[in-house]
């Protein structure tokens, strides 16, 4: 979009014929300037910065010139050639020396001026080729041929004339013509430095040229608005032919900016059709989008108002805020759709959230990393001295950070080995309660008592991890049923019996009739119903004589492993058991301490 809009060098005013004059007339004020010896070096680089811009508006106004509307003469100074050879043919006959050597001198400068007209239409060949590669091979090719082709003059013997006090008109004549291809020698020479560093705009300002519009700009300097309104435009440095692209930019990029977002929202509806999940991603990203659009507004409104001037600190600071917004844009937006497509996810039960979030969490870990080094591509930052100073370095990087390296690392073996996921109650070490979230580097998890606990990664790959939510069917049900020593023993005999019955027939207790329904199939062999979670057993025995009681085991596992119901389930089994105990005639015994006095002897 950028170099479409270079067009806009068409607000550049068409100069005249003797542009080409004009051009050497301000370099040779410079080179004037730089040979005060007592200059300071803000006012030398400020020479020398108003020279590297009056080559590079040579180079676009030239390129720009428009042949079929009074541009430049192909035969450019050959009516000057011709009459100083004429000239210097007729003096050497008169033997008028001084005459001679100014006449040389002028033609030696025709001749430099003519090398760098001709530079310059190879340049404006060259332009027409389709790629930059190529323009930049062909640039470098005619700026090796056009030193080979060099005119010159031995400038020995004209070593004693500055020295001479002599106000003869000839004698000053011959001062002149030898300073004017002093500094035309020295244009000459930087001409070629000056066309490698501005290829790539000698390149655009062509790629302008083809495009056909140039008409537009002149109408625009031409009319009568133009003429009236341009002298109080030039009080802030504006024209109105800058006035009238600055509108379209903006106009151009409020359209293509709506435009954008109308068919991001259409796009929208391939992540999901429902229109709140569609607005949520539309509000995650509208801002960073609406602060891009207005940075670009703003970079072409800047580089039109300032003429296109090679501002490179400004251009690296738009350059630094494009990356940083394009990249949290992208953080946005990614971000925003995993949201949805989890939520849409989240019944399935082999969808995972914490390698959702892992990769979503690496994800943009590597967009903030190609950012930071785009950026330090941007400002010159050498990569390679970098990396290597990090390989230098890393032993002590890796040691100061072996804990987050660990860290990760256990995220990844938990994940790998599945040991536990979001929503699972887990007990490790004396921390128990529901997992939250596995991170990078710590797994969050919440206590029964709402507390919330975040445990390194790497503790829990190597402590062993007790997971109370990997049962498929059967939560233990264990009591001991103490009842007294007064009860009689057929009458207990009968009651576990009937307690056994009451187990086996019970709807919410596991017995070896219970089916499941699983159609995994496993790819190694194993344990199927412990790997499930699957008990079935079902105790009820004698199991001792206490200090006050006679005790029944009851051992067994509930269908369900959910809290509540589980809890249900024991409800109605202690129920139901007392009932069994009382309609056997057995009480239950409580702790009690029985005295017994021995007899006196007679």
């Amino acid at each position: 979009m950028k170099q479409t809009l270079l067009l806009l060098l068409l607000t550049l005013s068409l100069l005249g014929n003797d542009f080409f004059d004009d051009f050497f007339t301000q370099q040779i004020e410079l080179e004037r300037q730089l040979e005060d010896q007592n200059l300071s070096s803000d006012t030398l680089e400020e020479i020398l910065v108003e020279e590297d811009r009056l080559f590079n508006q040579f180079f676009v106004d030239y390129i720009t010139k428009d042949k079929k509307e009074g541009g430049l003469e192909q035969d450019l100074y050959s009516s000057e050639i011709f009459r100083l050879k004429r000239r210097i043919q007729a003096n050497s006959q008169r033997g008028n020396t001084l005459a001679i050597m100014r006449d040389e001198l002028k033609l030696a400068t025709f001749a430099l001026k003519q090398n760098i007209w001709s530079t310059m239409e190879q340049v404006v060949q060259a332009v027409k080729l389709d790629s930059y590669k190529a323009f930049a091979a062909r640039l470098q090719e005619i700026i090796e041929k056009r030193h080979e082709k060099e005119p010159s003059i031995d400038l020995q013997k004209y070593a004693y004339i500055p020295k001479i006090a002599d106000p003869d008109p000839l004698m000053l004549s011959v001062r002149a013509n030898l300073d004017e291809y002093r500094y035309i020698q020295n244009i000459h020479n930087t001409l070629s430095a000056e066309l490698i560093e501005n290829a790539k705009q000698v390149y655009k300002a062509g790629a302008v040229y083809r495009y056909g519009i140039l008409s537009l700009a002149v109408i625009i300097n031409d009319s009568d608005v133009a003429r009236a309104v341009d002298p109080y435009l030039d009080y802030v440095y504006l024209s109105s032919a800058k006035l009238v692209y600055i509108t379209a930019i903006l106009f151009v990029i409020y359209v293509v900016g709506k435009t954008i977002v109308f068919v991001l929202q259409r796009l929208l509806y391939f992540v999901s059709s429902d229109e709140e999940d569609i607005w949520y991603v539309f509000e995650q990203t509208t801002r960073p989008f609406t602060v891009l659009v207005i940075i670009l507004a703003s970079e072409l409104v800047f580089t039109v108002y300032s003429g296109f001037s090679d501002v490179s600190w400004v251009i690296t600071l738009y350059n630094i805020a494009y990356v940083f917004l394009v990249s949290f844009l992208v953080y946005r937006l990614g971000n925003a759709i995993a949201v949805v497509k989890m939520e849409q996810l989240h019944s399935n039960k082999f969808f995972r959230n914490e390698v959702v979030n892992l990769g979503l969490k690496v994800l943009n870990g590597l967009v903030g990393l190609t950012a930071l080094i785009i950026i330090l591509k941007i400002l010159n930052v050498n990569l390679t001295a970098i990396l290597s100073g990090l390989g230098i370095g890393g032993i002590a990087v890796a040691f100061a950070a072996k804990d987050t390296i660990a860290n990760f690392f256990g995220s990844v073996s938990i994940l790998l080995t599945d040991l536990f996921e979001q929503g699972d109650w887990i007990a490790v070490n004396d921390m128990e309660g529901t997992v939250v979230e596995i991170g990078l580097r710590a797994t969050t998890i919440r206590t029964f008592d709402n507390a919330l606990i975040a445990i390194p990664n790497y503790k829990l790959a190597d402590n062993g991890i007790k997971n109370w939510s990997r049962r498929t069917m059967g939560r233990r049900i264990k009591m001991k049923i103490g009842v007294t020593y007064e009860s009689d023993m057929e009458k207990i005999k009968k009651a576990i019996a009937e307690i056994r019955e009451m187990l086996q027939n019970h709807p919410g207790i596991v017995t070896e009739r219970t089916e499941y329904l699983s159609s995994e199939r496993q790819k190694k062999l194993v344990s199927k119903e412990d790997l499930k979670g699957i008990k079935r057993l079902i105790m009820v025995y004698l199991d001792a004589f206490g200090s006050s009681s006679i005790d029944i085991l009851v051992y067994c596992f509930s269908r369900s492993v959910i809290w509540s119901e589980w809890q249900e389930v024991k409800e109605d089994v202690l129920f139901k058991i007392a009932e069994i105990l009382k309609a056997n005639d057995l009480d239950f015994a409580y702790p009690a301490m029985t005295i017994h006095q021995a007899a006196p002897k007679d």
